[in-house]
């Protein structure tokens, strides 16, 4: 619907940009997050190093994410979501400036995160068997105070799931 509020397309648009804004701090973050991870010291050299030579941006790209640790599990998994997610961002705050329907605009962003979850999110059989086996009021909890990478890992299942269930058809 096209004819929406012009204030209201304004604040989206407002929105899905400081959401953009703040993955993109948040990004160098978790990479160096991760390299301190790994290395156990305080170099920062790494990380402006690598951010001086073109085109690399760091240690980004992941071909198996071991998901049996879900700190690592987790940095690695926000690192490609971070990464994937901001020209999608980019992308739907285009269409809203070019005026294209908000409705299909915010149905096209929520199923682009989707997708980017779902792929970023794979080989992770043994944390969706937790889902199934976890209490209706602890995955609440999760949800609404979640406690530790595991249970940030968790929550994001739990929003891929609900995805699922809501427009997905099994």
């Amino acid at each position: 619907m096209t004819t929406k509020n012009p204030d209201e397309r304004t604040l989206i648009i407002k929105k899905i940009a400081k959401y953009k804004f703040s993955l993109e701090e948040k990004g160098p973050q978790l990479v160096k997050e991760l390299y301190k991870y790994y290395h156990k010291e305080e170099d920062d050299s790494f990380i402006s190093v690598i951010h001086d030579i073109p085109g690399v941006e760091g240690p980004k790209k992941v071909d198996y994410i071991r998901y049996d640790n879900p700190y690592e599990a987790y940095i690695n998994a926000q690192i490609q979501v971070v990464d994937a997610l901001i020209p999608i961002l980019e992308q739907h705050i285009a269409f809203l400036e070019d005026e294209e329907d908000i409705d299909l605009v915010l149905e096209s962003l929520e199923h682009s995160m989707y997708r980017v979850k779902k792929q970023t999110y794979t080989d992770v059989e043994d944390w969706e068997k937790l889902l199934d086996h976890l209490p209706e009021d602890r995955l609440k909890e999760i949800i609404n105070n979640p406690k530790g990478h595991g249970d940030l890992l968790i929550k994001e299942l739990i929003w891929i799931r609900n995805y699922e269930d809501k427009w997905i058809q099994k």
